[in-house]
C-alpha cells in the first residue's frame, strides 16, 4: 500500500524548499522598501523639489538667529504652523516645534525658540542620515580644532541633530557610526563656535 503524500519525503522537502524562497523573498521586498523610504527621505531633506525652490535642510539653515534674525511670520512661511507652543499665553516668548513637516518622517523635529518674536535658537533632530559609509575613530580624528563648519561637513557628513544658539553650533552624529559594543549608545558631537570647531567628543565609536 502506497504512503500517503504527506508522509513522503518529496513532500516536506518541497515545504520545506518553499518556506525558505518565501523568507528569503520577503526578506528582499522589506529591505528594498526600507532602502527606498531612505532615499526619498534624504531626497526630501537635502534636494529641492518641483513643489519648492530649496530643501528643508536650506529652509532651516536660512533662519536667521539673535539681532536681526527671523521673526514669528517668516518661520511659519517655511515650515507652516507649529504643532507645539511651550508658553501659548506669550507665543513671542515661547520654543515652537514643527514635527509634521511635509513628507518627512515624524521622527524629524525642528525646534525654534523665540524672545519678543525673534529667533533666538533653533535645532533640527531625528534626521537619521543614511551615509554610504559607517563613521569611524579615523573620521572622528580627522576633525581638528578651528575646523570650519563646511570643513566638518565635508569630513562628516550631515549631522543626525543640529542645534545653534548665541554663535554656537553643536552638531551630533547618530547613524551608521561604526560602534565599539553593539546596543550601547554610540555618537560622535562636534561643538563650534563662531563657525570653528572648540571641542569634540565620542562615545564607543571603533
Amino acid at each position: 500500500m502506497n504512503k500517503p503524500f504527506y508522509k513522503k519525503q518529496w513532500f516536506w522537502l518541497t515545504i520545506i524548499a518553499m518556506f525558505f524562497v518565501i523568507t528569503a523573498t520577503a526578506y528582499v521586498v522589506e529591505n528594498t522598501y526600507e532602502d527606498k523610504a531612505d532615499e526619498e527621505n534624504q531626497e526630501r531633506l537635502f534636494n529641492k523639489s518641483s513643489n519648492s525652490n530649496t530643501s528643508t535642510i536650506d529652509k532651516f539653515n536660512s533662519i536667521k538667529l539673535g539681532a536681526g534674525g527671523s521673526d514669528r511670520k517668516a518661520v511659519d512661511r517655511k515650515f507652516g504652523k507649529a504643532v507645539y507652543i511651550s508658553n501659548s499665553e506669550d507665543e513671542e516668548n515661547s520654543t515652537m516645534t514643527w514635527n509634521n513637516i511635509k513628507g518627512l518622517d515624524d521622527d524629524v523635529s525642528i525646534d525654534i525658540t523665540f524672545e519678543q518674536g525673534i529667533a533666538v535658537a533653533k535645532s533640527i533632530k531625528g534626521l537619521d542620515i543614511d551615509r554610504k559609509n559607517d563613521l569611524t575613530m579615523k573620521d572622528y580624528n580627522r576633525v581638528k580644532n578651528n575646523d570650519s563648519y563646511e570643513q566638518v561637513i565635508n569630513t562628516l557628513g550631515n549631522p543626525d541633530n543640529y542645534s545653534e544658539k548665541n554663535g554656537n553650533m553643536t552638531l551630533i552624529y547618530t547613524s551608521d557610526v561604526e560602534d565599539k559594543k553593539d546596543d550601547e549608545a554610540t555618537y560622535i558631537k562636534v561643538v563650534l563656535n563662531n563657525n570653528k570647531v572648540t571641542s569634540k567628543s565620542q562615545v564607543n565609536v571603533q
